[in-house]
């Protein structure tokens, strides 16, 4: 197990493949995990730097308040301490939050973004509710709980895969619950996702940027509401941003159409 010390805690990391160097952040259920479908595809023609970030997975989780800043900055901090000058840098569901964020604070250290699982600059209402919601159910039972895993499966994937998959993908969500987060760290990080506000500085990310989407993803949408700056907004905000759209996926589209999604990275990161 490989780990580097940042910033005051220890990361995780893993290296695959060989070329140009895409960094993956993970998002706010399942570490490094969330790779797992496309990192094989991708990493036959990049190196593809997995890692778990600050509260996750086999990371350090210390007691604290938990921000895209500080998910940010040690992003940086571990891309210096593994002498990464420039990356590509990939993000899905929270992480492309924070991708987002970090390539807004850190545009020297940016090569192209990506965005997976949908692009948020701001949630509207419904997307605060549903945190909200997440937030209080974690409270009561626990992030590693099966209420908590049967509402995220009813958000992040469609009805489709969850009635092909049936029960073990209820099992296979504990699990990766169990391995990769606490209930203070998920509740901290909705609370990250429903504060997040970053329409002023979108237009300022240079990077070429693609963004996917699944056509019925109703946790990060394609659509906000008027309040908030959804997928499409992102996308079209962006001086260099690039939409892709998967039509038969909800949140999940690296389960959901994996080919498609190593298809669309690499199509965008070979242009």
């Amino acid at each position: 197990m490989a780990t580097v010390r940042v910033n005051g805690v220890d990361l995780w990391y893993k290296f695959s493949g060989s070329g140009e160097t895409v960094v993956q952040i993970g998002g706010a259920v399942s570490g490094h995990e969330g790779y797992a479908t496309i990192t094989p595809g991708v990493s036959e023609h990049f190196r593809v730097l997995d890692y778990d970030h600050r509260g996750y997975g086999l990371s350090s989780r210390p007691k604290q308040r938990y921000t895209l800043e500080t998910w940010s900055a040690d992003l940086a901090a571990l891309m210096d301490a593994l002498e990464i000058e420039k990356a590509h840098i990939h993000g899905g569901s929270m992480g492309s939050f924070i991708a987002l964020d970090f390539a807004a604070r850190f545009p020297e250290k940016t090569d192209k973004l990506l965005m997976g699982a949908g692009a948020v600059a701001k949630c509207d209402a419904m997307g605060i509710h549903m945190f909200r919601v997440w937030q209080d159910v974690a409270s009561a039972y626990g992030a590693v709980s099966e209420q908590l895993a049967r509402e995220l499966l009813t958000k992040a994937f469609g009805r489709r895969l969850l009635d092909e998959m049936g029960d073990d993908i209820l099992r296979e969500t504990l699990a990766v619950l169990e391995r990769n987060t606490d209930t203070d760290v998920f509740i901290d990080a909705c609370q990250a996702m429903i504060d997040t506000d970053v329409r002023d500085v979108v237009p300022n990310v240079t990077a070429p940027a693609l963004v996917m989407c699944g056509r019925h993803d109703i946790l990060t949408p394609l659509d906000a509401g008027p309040g908030g700056a959804g997928a499409r907004w992102v996308a079209d905000n962006l001086p260099n941003g690039r939409l892709e759209i998967f039509e038969n996926s909800g949140h999940g589209h690296y389960v959901e159409e994996i080919d498609r999604s190593v298809e669309v990275i690499l199509d965008f990161l070979a242009s």
